[in-house]
């Protein structure tokens, strides 16, 4: 599958600073009442409004690019012909896994991996949208009633992305091995034409 410069660009930014992310909150101390947070906290809560532009950029970008329908690569699920699709692909991938291998690649947009990749970019969205409003509405995370349960919720949303960077780089291995090109053409984003993913 062939992506722009600018898609890849901003799938770097997101995989980088994501992982930066979830390193910075499993050593960070939070804020309580009386107690700062410290150097990690300012880091992780500044990063994570950087990275919330970058994913709505990207959002952005999945309805406006030219060309391919991305944005309903991202999202199939309001459709009943791209949930089918969907599932047709989930199919076809356990066929060749009963027989050990991956699918070959089809150079099209797979749908799966369409909807894989709307659903780890709607969790970190999520993740980070909780975030921004706990800074605004909640800074020194005193966390009572609604705030609590928002804070318990971006908190939840970590491991689920730490599961799914796991998978994801998985993935990139088990295309590696299968010979496909791997990450290396996704993430050179000095090129001008498409890499192939």
């Amino acid at each position: 599958m062939h992506y722009d410069r600018f898609t890849r660009l901003l799938h770097l930014l997101l995989a980088l600073g994501i992982s930066v992310e979830l390193l910075l909150a499993a050593v960070m101390v939070h804020p309580k009442p009386g107690r700062a947070g410290d150097v990690f906290y300012a880091l992780h809560a500044n990063l994570g409004q950087m990275i919330l532009g970058v994913l709505l950029v990207h959002w952005l970008w999945s309805l406006a690019r030219p060309g391919r329908r991305p944005f309903a690569l991202l999202v199939p699920w309001f459709s009943g012909e791209r949930r089918r699709a969907v599932w047709s692909d989930l199919g076809r991938h356990l066929v060749h896994a009963r027989q050990g291998r991956l699918p070959p690649d089809e150079g099209e947009p797979a749908p799966l991996a369409g909807a894989v990749h709307g659903a780890g970019l709607l969790v970190a969205t999520l993740m980070g949208g909780s975030g921004i409003v706990l800074l605004v509405v909640d800074p020194g995370l005193a966390s009572r009633g609604w705030a609590h349960a928002l804070k318990e919720f971006h908190e939840a949303m970590g491991p689920l992305m730490w599961g799914y960077l796991a998978a994801h780089a998985l993935m990139a291995v088990m295309h590696r091995l299968a010979g496909h090109p791997g990450v290396r053409p996704m993430v050179r984003v000095w090129e001008k034409s498409g890499a192939a993913a």
